[in-house]
C-alpha cells in the first residue's frame, strides 16, 4: 500500500519572519503545506509571500488565544478580555458557541478576501482537540465548505451525520533539541500506509514574535530542520508521497467513515508523538489515482534503512 505525508507548517501570518522560515522550509521541500492566522501582524506579509508560491497549499489556522478577534470584540463578548483581546490559551472559560461559530465566519471570510480559498482547516493551540465544542463548529464549517479539518488525537462524541474529510493518521511533535531531525526521520520511516499530517513549527525569530509568544528559539531550531535536504531524500528513497491537503480537498465524491469512539485513557503528552490512524481503503485508491495524474507513480521500495534512525 501507497504512504502519503501532509507536512504541514503552522502559525503562517504570526509574524514576518516566521513567514520567511516557512516559505524557505517549503522551498527546500522540508514542508509541503501550511495553516494561515488571519488576525495576526504578520498576514498581509504571508498573503504576499504567498504569491510566488501558488501551489502551496494554506489553510486557515483558527485562533482564539492571540491577539484580537476580526470580529467587533463587542459582538463576540465570550471570547475577549476587558481591553477586546482574545484570553489567554491557559484560561480556564466558557466560549459561547454563539460567538465562536460568528469568529470562525470572520476569519474564513478575511482569508477568502486574499484570492485564495483554505486547502483545509485547522487550529491554534489546539482548540479543536480540547474542546468538543470547538471541534463540532469547526467540523460543521468544513463539511459546509467542503474543505478538509485537521484531524483531533481525541475522537469526540457529536452528533450522527457526515464527517469532514481528513487524514488517516496525525503525529504531533516537536524537532527543537538536538535530535529533531533524527527524531523526524525515524518518523518517516515508521510511517503508517495511507496519508499522515507531520505538524511542525518552523520560522525565523523577530521582535513581532518575540511580543507575542514565548514560543521563539524552538521555531529557529525547528527551521534548521525542515530546510535540510535529507528530508526531500528520505522520502524519494522510501517511496512516500509528499502531498497537501489540496489532495483531500480533491476527494469530492468519497464519503469520510466515522471513527469508533474511544475514551482517552491518559493525558495528551506534547513532547511525545501519538499515531490516531484511521484508513480509508477507497480514499487511499483516490489519492493514488491523483498522484498518477500528476505524473507521479507508485511503486515497491527497493532502498532499506541501514540503522534506526
Amino acid at each position: 500500500m501507497s504512504r502519503q505525508v501532509i507536512i504541514n507548517a503552522d502559525d503562517f501570518g504570526l509574524s514576518p519572519a516566521i513567514n520567511v522560515g516557512i516559505m524557505k522550509a517549503y522551498q527546500a521541500g522540508g514542508i509541503t503545506s501550511t495553516s494561515m492566522m488571519v488576525n495576526m501582524p504578520g498576514f498581509d506579509h504571508a498573503v504576499c509571500s504567498a504569491r510566488a508560491s501558488p501551489d502551496l497549499g494554506i489553510g486557515l489556522h483558527f485562533n482564539l488565544t492571540y491577539g484580537y478577534p476580526v470580529s467587533n470584540p463587542g459582538s463576540v463578548p465570550s471570547l475577549v478580555r476587558p481591553d477586546g483581546s482574545f484570553h489567554k490559551g491557559n484560561s480556564a472559560l466558557v466560549r459561547d458557541p454563539v460567538d465562536i461559530t460568528k469568529e470562525l465566519d470572520a476569519q474564513w471570510n478575511r482569508f477568502i478576501e486574499t484570492t485564495r480559498y483554505p486547502a483545509h482547516l485547522d487550529s491554534h493551540h489546539l482548540l479543536h482537540q480540547n474542546d468538543p465544542m470547538i471541534y463540532e463548529i469547526m467540523a460543521e464549517k468544513a463539511i459546509r465548505e467542503n474543505v478538509p479539518l485537521r484531524r483531533s488525537q481525541i475522537v469526540h462524541p457529536i452528533p450522527i451525520g457526515p464527517i469532514p474529510r481528513m487524514t488517516e493518521t496525525i503525529l504531533l511533535d516537536t524537532y527543537g533539541d538536538n535530535e529533531g531531525l533524527q527524531r523526524l526521520l525515524h518518523h518517516l520511516v515508521s510511517l503508517p500506509e495511507g496519508i499522515t499530517e507531520i505538524v511542525c513549527h518552523p520560522g525565523y525569530v523577530d521582535d513581532v514574535l518575540r511580543q507575542i509568544s514565548e514560543w521563539t528559539d524552538i521555531r529557529e531550531r525547528e527551521l534548521s530542520v525542515f530546510i535540510n535536504a535529507e528530508i526531500p531524500r528520505t522520502m524519494k528513497a522510501l517511496n512516500i508521497l509528499p502531498i497537501s491537503y489540496t489532495a483531500l480537498k480533491e476527494l469530492q465524491d468519497e464519503p469520510c467513515e466515522p471513527p469508533a469512539l474511544q475514551p482517552l485513557t491518559q493525558p495528551i503528552d506534547k513532547k511525545m508523538p501519538r499515531h490516531v490512524p484511521h484508513r480509508t481503503v477507497k480514499r487511499r485508491r483516490k489519492i493514488h489515482r491523483l498522484s498518477q495524474k500528476r505524473g507521479t507513480k507508485s511503486r515497491p521500495s527497493t532502498t532499506r534503512t541501514r540503522k534506526r534512525v
